[in-house]
């Protein structure tokens, strides 16, 4: 069998199964890389020219963006189990995924261009995830954090674990290392520094949860035909 992985979806919207498969036998023109578990309003997917509505239970591919209008929330759930909450009026590149059973390595690059985002790791060693907003890059070390994030600004907020934060500009490069669950990072291009006490700038995803629990819990496909559940009660194919 040529397929480094295969995950089931199942019971997603309209009770459709999905199989997403990673190929290892050659280059895929649209390499399936998740699934949306979440979707209010107005969310796409674009690629080039072309824009399409998204709905609950589509399978999202390598190298296109995904972007909510206004009132509009969206989850994605890639391979790797990584969780990706987005806000309203944001827009991701989903630029690189690399990711299987078979190999130890991975990579996932995402790049959250504007908008607001929850991101929960996923299985992959820390350092296979590259985060980047338009003024930043995030180091993950397994965790949970939030990004708003502007062309000029970016406020990173620490949920869970760790997370290093560095401006995107190479020489100098400004880094800051979040290790206490509230800790805020600013980031713009001329630095990077800790949010004061009580700052306007402050951001929590978790402003969208309230009305949306499913936006926030973190979800594992199903192996059983039961759609996405919460982590402690999933299984994989083939696990």
């Amino acid at each position: 069998m040529s397929l480094a992985r295969r995950i089931c979806v199942t019971g997603l919207g309209n009770g459709v199964a999905l199989g997403l498969a990673l190929g290892l036998a050659g280059p895929v023109s649209a390499q399936q890389i998740g699934a949306t578990t979440v979707v209010k309003n107005d969310v796409s997917r674009l690629k080039g020219a072309q824009k399409n509505s998204l709905a609950e239970g589509d399978t999202v591919f390598r190298d296109e963006a995904v972007q909510t209008g206004a009132d509009s929330l969206a989850k994605l759930v890639f391979l790797d189990q990584t969780n990706l909450s987005i806000g309203p009026n944001a827009r991701i590149a989903l630029s690189q995924y690399v990711y299987s059973d078979e190999r130890p390595a991975g990579k996932v690059a995402l790049n959250l261009l504007k908008g607001t985002y929850r991101f929960v790791t996923g299985d992959l060693d820390k350092k296979a995830y590259e985060i980047k907003t338009p003024v930043a890059t995030i180091g993950v070390r397994g965790t949970v954090f939030d990004v708003w994030t502007t062309g000029a600004r970016s406020v990173i907020t620490l949920v869970d674990g760790e997370v290093r934060v560095c401006t995107r500009q190479a020489s100098p490069q400004a880094c800051l290392t979040l290790d206490q669950p509230g800790a805020v990072a600013i980031v713009t291009a001329g630095g990077v520094s800790p949010a004061r006490p009580g700052s306007a700038t402050r951001f929590s995803f978790g402003g969208y949860c309230g009305a949306n629990p499913g936006l926030c819990t973190p979800t594992r496909f199903s192996e059983k035909g039961s759609g996405p559940q919460p982590a402690a009660f999933a299984a994989l194919c083939g696990r």
